[in-house]
């Protein structure tokens, strides 16, 4: 049955997913590959330009205006130099174990039920900890307003 309908259809077949084309025609199985190789790079390029889309709309929704932005960056940077940098902020903050080494601390935002929280966040030798760059209103049970650090430690 096959062989008949073969026979009586006419034109010129693209692709046949039965046929072995590098077999058939080893011209038309490099065009194939040049066609895969096409396709993998404009995939892989797109998820990668959808990713720094996602963070480009993350940052931007956090801080609404950019001159917001770069004014909080501009003070984080006056108060690390002001207090002799990460490792002396660090030991400040969290206190410093026996042994224990500041491996890296980066600018992030924390994620609370509240909303996100701009401040730092510490990765030692013994802990991950966050410390958040301004400081946050709270009130007391007897009515008084309280401004604290929103800290956080982990131990690893």
């Amino acid at each position: 049955m096959e062989n008949q309908v073969a026979g009586r259809v006419i034109g010129i077949p693209i692709s046949c997913p039965n046929e072995n084309t590098s077999s058939s025609n080893p011209s038309l199985a490099l065009t194939h590959n040049k066609v895969d190789r096409m396709k993998h790079m404009m995939n892989k390029h797109e998820k990668k330009a959808d990713n720094i889309v996602h963070r480009i709309r993350e940052h931007v929704r956090l801080a609404p205006r950019i001159l917001e932005t770069v004014k909080g960056k501009l003070s984080l940077g006056a108060r690390i130099l002001q207090q002799g940098g990460m490792k002396r902020i660090f030991k400040q903050l969290f206190g410093v174990r026996e042994g224990e080494k500041l491996l890296k601390a980066s600018q992030c935002y924390l994620s609370t039920t509240a909303g996100p929280i701009a401040g730092i966040l510490f990765l030692s030798t013994q802990r991950v900890a966050f410390c958040s760059e301004r400081s946050i209103k709270c009130s007391s049970p007897n009515g008084e307003l309280i401004r604290f650090h929103y800290k956080v430690g982990l131990l690893t």
